[in-house]
C-alpha cells in the first residue's frame, strides 16, 4: 500500500525558522498528489520529511501501514527523483538504471528483467548502451525515473524533476509522467512551483504558502472555488483579475464600471463596503464576436493585444487600485506573468477572448462578462465570501 499520511507535521530549523506549520495531509494509494507554491513556501521540506531526509520536529508520518517518523530513508520503501538527474557519466543507461539494485546484490536475472521493463515503459530500449552525455535532457530525466522505477517502491517522491528542461521538453515529459502514473498506479508525490504543471498532472493539488496548507482539492475545484485570495491568485494562467469593488445595493462599482451583483451571493453584509472582486480572464468574451444579450457589457481600451492563435489576450487598465497578493506577485517562478506597467492607482486586467476579435492596441473593445462566475473575497481576511445557501427544491 502506498498510502501516505501526515498528521500535524511541523519542521523548525535552527535559529527558529518555521518551514512547515502543522500540516495534516492524506495521500491515497495510487494517487498523484502535487505540492505547489512559491519558492521557499515549505513544499520541498514536506517532501524531504516524507522521505526521511529532514527530521520531523512535531507530528507523525505514516507510509502504508507503518509509522515511519523515526525510520531512516532506506527503510521507508520510497524512491526519489530530483531536478538534478545525478546520473553516473561513466555508466551507460542500462548500468545507471540498474545500479541501485546491483548495489543491494539483487540477482542478475531480476536486475535484467526490471531494467528491461523500465526501459520499455520509458521508451529507452534503443538507448541502453548510450552514456548520459549522448542523451537529451528529457532522456536523461527518463533514465533517472527508470532508476527509481526498478526499485518498485510504495511511492515515488519527485522534487521539481522537470525544472531543468526547456519549455517543449517540459510539456512532453508532463505527458510521459501522466502516462507512466496511469500505467504503474503507484503513489506519486510531486513538488513544483509551476501551477500549470500542478494543474495538468495532479489527481489532487495541495497549495502551500509559508509552510501552511491553504487548500487541497482537485485542479478544477481549486480553479473554480478557491478558498482565499492566495489560492485564487496563484492558480490559473493567466492569473485571476483582482480589484477592489464597492457594493452598492445590487451593483458592484470599480473604476468607471458598474456590474450587477449576481443572485445568490452573500454580499448583503457588505452593502456600502468594499470587497475584492475576482474575474477569471476566461470569463470575459468579445461581445462583438460572441454576444449573449443576458450578460452585461463593459467598454475598455486595449493597451496590449496578444494574439496566441487559439485565443487572444486583451490587456486593459481599470481606474481602481491594484490588489497585491503576497507570495504571488513577487515570485517570478510561480508562473505569474510580469504585469503591464500601469499608472499609479490603476489595475491591469487580462481578458482571454476569441481569436477572431478585432481588438487592436488603442481600440475600444466591448467585453461581455458573466457575473455568475465572479469570485468575492473579504478585503481584511482574504477569505472567500461564500454564496448564500439556496433553498431546497420542493418535491
Amino acid at each position: 500500500m502506498g498510502r501516505i499520511v501526515l498528521e500535524h507535521v511541523s519542521k523548525e530549523f535552527p535559529g527558529g525558522v518555521q518551514a512547515v506549520r502543522d500540516v495534516s495531509l492524506e495521500i491515497g494509494d495510487g494517487e498523484f498528489m502535487v505540492l505547489v507554491g512559491p519558492s521557499g513556501c515549505g513544499k520541498t521540506t514536506i517532501l524531504r520529511m516524507i522521505a526521511g531526509l529532514d527530521e520531523v520536529t512535531d507530528g507523525e508520518v505514516t507510509i502504508g501501514d507503518r509509522v515511519v517518523t523515526d525510520e531512516k530513508p532506506k527503510d521507508r520503501d520510497i524512491a526519489m527523483v530530483f531536478q538534478n538527474y545525478a546520473l553516473y557519466p561513466h555508466m551507460n543507461v542500462e548500468q545507471n538504471i540498474g545500479f541501485g539494485m546491483r548495489l543491494r546484490r539483487t540477482p542478475k536475472p531480476v536486475v535484467k528483467q526490471r531494467v528491461s521493463g523500465a526501459a520499455q515503459a520509458l521508451a529507452l530500449l534503443d538507448y541502453l548502451a548510450r552514456k548520459p552525455a549522448d542523451l537529451s535532457g528529457g532522456q536523461r530525466q527518463r533514465v533517472a525515473i527508470g532508476r527509481a522505477m526498478v526499485r518498485e517502491p510504495k511511492a515515488f517522491l519527485m522534487d521539481e524533476p522537470l525544472s531543468n528542461l526547456d519549455a517543449k521538453l517540459r510539456v512532453q515529459m508532463r505527458a510521459e509522467l501522466a502516462r507512466l502514473h496511469k500505467q504503474l498506479g503507484t503513489t506519486i508525490v510531486y513538488v513544483t512551483h509551476d501551477q500549470v504543471e500542478a494543474m495538468t498532472l495532479g489527481t489532487r493539488v495541495a497549495v502551500v504558502r509559508d509552510g501552511v496548507l491553504q487548500q487541497v482539492d482537485t485542479p478544477q475545484v481549486l480553479f473554480h472555488n478557491p478558498v482565499n485570495l492566495f489560492v485564487a491568485g496563484f492558480i490559473g494562467s493567466p492569473t485571476m483579475n483582482l480589484v477592489e469593488a464597492a457594493v452598492t445595493g445590487d451593483k458592484l462599482e470599480f473604476g468607471s464600471h458598474r456590474l450587477p451583483v449576481p443572485p445568490g451571493t452573500a454580499l448583503e453584509a457588505y452593502n456600502g463596503r468594499t470587497v475584492i472582486l475576482g474575474i477569471r480572464p476566461s470569463d470575459f468574451e468579445d461581445a462583438d464576436v460572441w454576444r449573449d444579450e443576458r450578460l452585461p457589457v463593459i467598454e475598455v481600451t486595449a493597451d496590449v493585444v496578444e494574439d496566441l492563435g487559439t485565443e487572444a489576450h486583451v490587456l486593459f487598465s481599470v481606474d481602481a487600485p491594484p490588489v497585491q497578493v503576497e507570495g504571488v506577485d513577487e515570485d517570478p517562478e510561480a508562473g505569474a506573468p510580469i504585469p503591464l506597467v500601469a499608472a499609479e492607482g490603476t489595475s491591469v486586467f487580462t481578458a482571454a477572448v476569441d481569436a477572431r476579435t478585432a481588438a487592436r492596441i488603442g481600440s475600444t473593445v466591448r467585453l461581455s462578462v458573466n457575473p455568475a462566475r465572479f469570485h468575492f473575497f473579504d478585503r481584511d481576511s482574504g477569505r472567500v465570501i461564500r454564496s448564500r445557501p439556496q433553498p431546497a427544491a420542493s418535491s
